[in-house]
């Protein structure tokens, strides 16, 4: 490494970001291992993580357990439409030359907590139907998507499949329903929970983007309310 006043981890992370930015490390690929990169710049262990974990936390790279640290694929790159209702997440994927998929993880049928009994306007006894998926991008995980929804108005959605499929589109089959419109939008941004971290395949702490989501139909009717995980290094919301 060449002397300067720039802390030697700084320049190991100029340097990779650098080749990433040049195409030598390509998206998906993986980079050498922190061995490796430390033979390369005469540096410690240590100081090759530091900048790993810079550029981690930057979205150039992306640790997964047991494989190694590989070059994340440019970020999804989601635009809030009017009303503030985001695009499916299946056209966006297609937008932007990618296989959408869905892990189905969960699906309850649940006591409403208060606020969802207030959008829905619930009777007492009422339940919600709460679906947990993660939705990813040509099989790289991008977000944990929980949704819920009145369960005596979405009762197929319940058994119907959900490994694949538009939750958006199968409403629009199913009921002539379709969200259009937020009556509410909250984004936070959270650090990833161990079990948050184990399904997103990322490191426990890692940021993501916590958007919850009242969404309205054509008719101004409640549909859903949306808690979403996303992981901030391969999401980008476009406002």
């Amino acid at each position: 490494m060449r002397q300067t006043e720039t802390p030697l981890y700084r320049q190991i992370f100029d340097d990779i970001k650098a080749l990433i930015e040049d195409g030598v490390y390509k998206p998906n690929e993986k980079i050498p291992t922190e061995s490796e990169l430390s033979e390369k710049y005469n540096v410690s262990r240590i100081t090759v993580r530091r900048a790993i974990e810079d550029l981690s936390t930057e979205g150039y790279l992306v640790k997964r357990r047991g494989l190694g640290t590989f070059v994340c694929a440019p970020r999804m790159r989601r635009r809030l439409l009017q009303g503030g209702l985001p695009e499916s997440f299946t056209d966006i994927c297609r937008h932007n030359g990618r296989e959408s998929g869905a892990r189905l993880v969960k699906r309850e049928i649940v006591l409403p907590k208060p606020d969802e009994s207030d959008f829905f306007g619930l009777s007492e006894g009422e339940l919600v139907l709460h679906i947990k998926r993660v939705r990813t991008a040509s099989d790289i995980p991008i977000f944990e998507e929980n949704m819920y929804l009145p369960y005596s108005q979405n009762k197929e959605l319940a058994i119907v499949r959900l490994e694949s499929e538009s939750i958006y589109q199968l409403m629009n089959e199913l009921y002539g329903r379709r969200p259009v419109k937020n009556s509410r939008v909250l984004i936070q941004s959270v650090g990833a929970s161990s079990s948050k971290a184990g399904l997103l395949q990322v490191s426990k702490g890692e940021p993501l983007l916590y958007i919850a989501t009242y969404a309205l139909d054509q008719d101004d009717r409640p549909v859903y309310i949306g808690r979403q995980y996303f992981i901030g290094s391969r999401y980008m919301l476009d406002l």
